[in-house]
C-alpha cells in the first residue's frame, strides 16, 4: 500500500469513528436490551450514550462480537461509608476483569462492555451471588419508584378534599370542575403505573437473577409455554394438567388464569391443589386446631401452608408452587401418592384469590370513599 493508500485509509478509519446515529426504542427486559447491544455492535455500532432511558447513541466502527452489562449505583440521602466507596470498588474490579464503563442513563444504571472472549468468563455478574445482588438493587429501585406514584396520587387527592372541605366551611361555591377531573385521571394514571412498576420490579428481580444461558433457556418457546385458562373446580385443574402432562408440559407456576409449564417428561404425573380450608378439615378430622388468624387480613400467615407441605411430602406429593398464600398446587407419580385430600371435594370450586391483596386495599379504598363521601354530603347540607 503505498503513501496515498494509506492516507485514503486513514481519513476513511476517521469518517467511521466520527460517524453515529440515534435510535429510540423502548426496553423493559434488560436482557434483552443486552442481546440487542450486541447485536448492534456484530453490524458495527456501538453504545455511546443513552438518553432518558431510550434514546441510544451509537458510534460506528470495525464490526466485533461485544458483551454489554449493567449495575446500578444509587445513593441513599443518608449513604454509609461502605455505601459511597461501593461504586469506586465495583469499578476497579470490572477493569481488572476486562470491562469498561460505556455511559449510564439517568437513573443511574451503568452500562459496560468488553469484547468478547471465547472460554472466558463472559459475565460481568458470574456468580448466583452477584446476581441475586444486582437483581435486588433493581427491585428496591423499582419499588420505591412505583411507591412515589402512589405517594404523589395521595397528595393530589388530599389536596381535592381540602379544597371540598374549605367550599363547606366558608359556605362559597368556587368549585373547580377542572380540578375534580384532573385529580381522577391524575389518580388512575398513577395507581396504573405504580402497579406496572411494582410487577416490572418483581419481573426484572427474576430476570437478573439468572445466568445468561438460564434466562436464554426461560424465554425459548420450545422449552416454556403458557396457557391462559380458567377453572373452576380441582377436578378440572388436575384433568387439564394431567392432559399437559401427557405432552411433556410440567407445570412451574400458575396465576388464577395463567398457567406456565415446562417442557420435561417425568412419566405419569397427576397433581392436587390445598387450601387453607382444606388443610384446616384435615385438622379437625384429627382433633388438631384449625388455623385461624384475626390478624391476618390479607392471607399472609403461612403457618396452615407449613403444616399443607408436612401432609403432602408424607403422601408422596412434591411441592410445584403457590397462588398468594390461598393454594399450593402439588405433583406426584401416579400409582405412588396417596390422596391429600377426600374426593368429594374435587368438584368444589377453586376459590383462589378471587379478591388478593390487591383487591383488598381496592375495597378498603372504596368503603373509606364511601365514608367520606358521606360525611362531605351530610355537612354541605
Amino acid at each position: 500500500m503505498n503513501e496515498d493508500d494509506m492516507r485514503k485509509e486513514e481519513i476513511n478509519q476517521r469518517k467511521i469513528g466520527r460517524e453515529k446515529k440515534r435510535k429510540i426504542k423502548i426496553m423493559v427486559s434488560y436482557q434483552k436490551e443486552r442481546g440487542w447491544l450486541e447485536e448492534m455492535a456484530l453490524q458495527g455500532w456501538f453504545l455511546e450514550n443513552i438518553s432518558l432511558g431510550i434514546v441510544y447513541t451509537f458510534v460506528k466502527g470495525e464490526p466485533k462480537r461485544m458483551l454489554y452489562d449493567i449495575d446500578r449505583f444509587s445513593l441513599p440521602k443518608k449513604p454509609t461509608l461502605e455505601e459511597i466507596r461501593h461504586k469506586e470498588m465495583f469499578l476497579e474490579m470490572a477493569q481488572e476483569l476486562g470491562w469498561r464503563e460505556v455511559t449510564h442513563g439517568e437513573d443511574m444504571t451503568y452500562y459496560f462492555a468488553r469484547e468478547y472472549e471465547e472460554g472466558g468468563v463472559n459475565e460481568l455478574h458470574n456468580d448466583p451471588e452477584s446476581r441475586r445482588f444486582l437483581a435486588a438493587k433493581f427491585r428496591r429501585f423499582l419499588s420505591n419508584y412505583a411507591k412515589q406514584q402512589v405517594f404523589w396520587a395521595a397528595v393530589i387527592v388530599l389536596v381535592n378534599i381540602f379544597e371540598k372541605l374549605a367550599q363547606i366551611w366558608t359556605r362559597e361555591d368556587f368549585s373547580l370542575a377542572w380540578f375534580d377531573w384532573f385529580t381522577l385521571i391524575y389518580v388512575i394514571i398513577c395507581n396504573f403505573f405504580a402497579v406496572y412498576l411494582w410487577k416490572l420490579g418483581i419481573r426484572t428481580e427474576k430476570e437478573l437473577s439468572m445466568s445468561r444461558q438460564e434466562w436464554e433457556d426461560s424465554v425459548n418457546p420450545d422449552n416454556h409455554k403458557t396457557v391462559r385458562k380458567l377453572i373452576w373446580t380441582n377436578r378440572g385443574l388436575n384433568k387439564f394438567l394431567r392432559s399437559q402432562e401427557e405432552q411433556g408440559w410440567l407445570l412451574t407456576s400458575v396465576t388464577p388464569t395463567k398457567y406456565s409449564f415446562e417442557k420435561n417428561s417425568e412419566g405419569n404425573q397427576i397433581y392436587t391443589m390445598d387450601s387453607k380450608s382444606l388443610t384446616n378439615r384435615r385438622r379437625k378430622s384429627a382433633n388438631q386446631g384449625k388455623f385461624e388468624d384475626g390478624k391476618d387480613w390479607t392471607g399472609i400467615n403461612n403457618d396452615w401452608e407449613i403444616a399443607s407441605v408436612h401432609d403432602a411430602e408424607e403422601k408422596g406429593w412434591n411441592f410445584v408452587c403457590a397462588l398468594e398464600n390461598r393454594a399450593i398446587i402439588y405433583r406426584g407419580e401416579a400409582g405412588e401418592v396417596q390422596p391429600l385430600n377426600d374426593a368429594k371435594y374435587d368438584n368444589s370450586l377453586r376459590w383462589i384469590s378471587l379478591i388478593g391483596e390487591y383487591g383488598f386495599y381496592l375495597l378498603c379504598c372504596g368503603i373509606l370513599g364511601g365514608i367520606v363521601g358521606i360525611i362531605v354530603s351530610f355537612l354541605s347540607n
